[in-house]
């Protein structure tokens, strides 16, 4: 991966802590950081905004990471985007049929609670291979 790209990356976490963590492990592969408590804001922070990746926990108030990831999916397509943002859910729950639903719901990659700046970039290296090979 090109460790010198920079992302425009929301992070839709609703722990304060789990905030403070992702600002410093994010620090170095991003140029823009946003924050949103809540999916419902995460959406509109989607409609408003142009980013290159989306972090999603799981559960937060309002919208869930499922429900906040299907609102997205649905604008995209509304939109007839030609291109799709990844959405990497977050979770403290590392079960299978977890990430089985994260995928179904249109979630790119998915990252166990607590993991670290090498599993980010891991997932984020990817989906961009992935999205190469397209």
């Amino acid at each position: 991966m090109n460790t010198e790209k920079k992302y425009k990356i929301l992070v839709a976490e609703d722990n304060h802590i789990n905030i403070q963590v992702a600002k410093y492990m994010l620090a170095k592969v991003s140029t823009v950081l946003d924050f949103v408590m809540d999916g419902q804001s995460a959406v509109d922070q989607f409609i408003n905004n142009s980013y290159d990746i989306i972090l999603m926990d799981m559960k937060m108030p309002v919208l869930d990471g499922i429900e906040a990831t299907k609102a997205i999916r649905d604008i995209e397509a509304s939109r007839n985007s030609k291109t799709r943002i990844p959405i990497i859910a977050m979770t403290a729950n590392s079960a299978c049929e977890k990430a089985a639903d994260c995928e179904k719901a249109g979630m790119d990659g998915f990252l166990s609670k607590p993991f670290n700046t090498d599993d980010l970039l891991r997932v984020i290296k990817t989906i961009e291979q992935d999205r190469l090979q397209q």
